[in-house]
């Protein structure tokens, strides 16, 4: 006979011998609680028995051999679904930083448009000024650029500042000193 037929009657001995204890010993472990489907783990236990029976090496006490299969199988079966949990939090977690970072970029474009928007209502004397400031330049900057004495640049600066937020109140953006 040969050896890959005898491999073959051996398994199937030790399947038909076994099948019931691998399967109560899969089962008490409720790996379905943890979302690992028991009958993945009875087919891995089943393919490393295959292995070894069909190689040389013989299995001198099966059932200590399988009990120690099927630790093996349970164990590496865990660490796999913990590092595939592991991997899925990451991915949920980049994604929600993603959605956040696009949240945060929408709010800030829509509060630059609602800015512009407002600045834009000034009157035009003021609407000037008050880009000038919001462009980082001081006043004395701007009196220069648009050669306006120091203390009219200063009067059109805060009224336009006040009426800047004013309409800014008006339109729903709330802001702290």
């Amino acid at each position: 006979m040969s050896q890959d037929k005898t491999a073959h009657q051996g398994f199937k001995l030790i399947l038909e011998k076994f099948a019931g204890s691998i399967r109560a010993q899969v089962l008490s472990r409720g790996m379905e609680r943890r979302g690992i489907d028991p009958e993945d783990i009875i087919q891995e236990i089943r393919i490393r028995l295959w292995k070894r029976l069909s190689g040389e090496k013989k299995v001198v006490n099966p059932s200590s051999y399988i009990k120690k299969v099927v630790s093996s199988v349970l164990i590496d079966q865990l660490r796999k679904s913990r590092a595939e949990q592991r991997l899925l939090c990451q991915a949920m977690q980049k994604k929600l930083e993603e959605e956040k970072t696009q949240a945060n970029r929408d709010a800030e474009e829509n509060l630059r448009q609602t800015l512009e928007e407002a600045v834009d209502s000034l009157i035009e004397s003021r609407r000037q000024v008050v880009k000038l400031f919001l462009l980082n330049l001081t006043a004395e900057e701007i009196s220069k650029a648009l050669d306006l004495s120091h203390d009219k640049t200063r009067n059109l600066l805060y009224r336009g500042l006040q009426d800047l937020r004013i309409e800014l109140k008006r339109r729903g953006v709330s802001y702290e000193d």
